[in-house]
C-alpha cells in the first residue's frame, strides 16, 4: 500500500510541474519607439525626469535605452545611454514604483539570459 500512496504522489507532483510549466506566462515584446529613443533631446529630458524625480517612465525609458543601445545596431552614436549597471536599477526602481512597461522588459531581458541581480 505504502507503494502505490508512493506512486500516486510521484504522480501528482509530475502533473503539477507540468501544469506550472505550462501556466507559465511567456514574455510579450516590448515596444520600441524610434522617435523616442533615437532622439537624444528626448533621452536626455527622460534622464532628468529619472534622476530628478523619481519618474517611473524616466526611469524606464532612461534604463530601457542602456539596454537598447547593445541590442540595436542602428542606435545613434549622438544619444547619451547610462552604464547597464545602472539601467539595471533604474529599471527595478521603475518596476517598483508600477511600471508595467519596465517590469515587462525585466522579463523579457530575463528570459533572453540578458538580466542579472546585482549580487549574483
Amino acid at each position: 500500500m505504502n507503494n502505490l500512496k508512493f506512486t500516486i504522489f510521484k504522480i501528482l507532483m509530475f502533473a503539477c510541474a507540468v501544469i506550472m510549466t505550462a501556466c507559465k506566462p511567456s514574455p510579450k515584446p516590448v515596444t520600441v519607439s524610434r522617435s523616442l529613443f533615437h532622439n537624444p533631446d528626448s533621452l536626455l529630458f527622460w534622464a532628468e525626469r529619472a534622476y530628478m524625480h523619481d519618474d517611473p517612465q524616466g526611469l524606464y525609458i532612461t534604463g530601457a535605452a542602456a539596454f537598447l543601445r547593445i541590442q540595436d545596431s542602428d542606435f545613434p552614436d549622438s544619444c547619451t545611454t547610462v552604464p547597464v549597471e545602472e539601467a539595471r536599477i533604474m529599471l527595478k526602481r521603475a518596476a517598483e514604483l508600477g511600471n508595467e512597461d519596465a517590469k515587462q522588459l525585466i522579463h523579457c531581458l530575463q528570459s533572453e539570459g540578458c538580466w542579472r541581480e546585482q549580487n549574483e
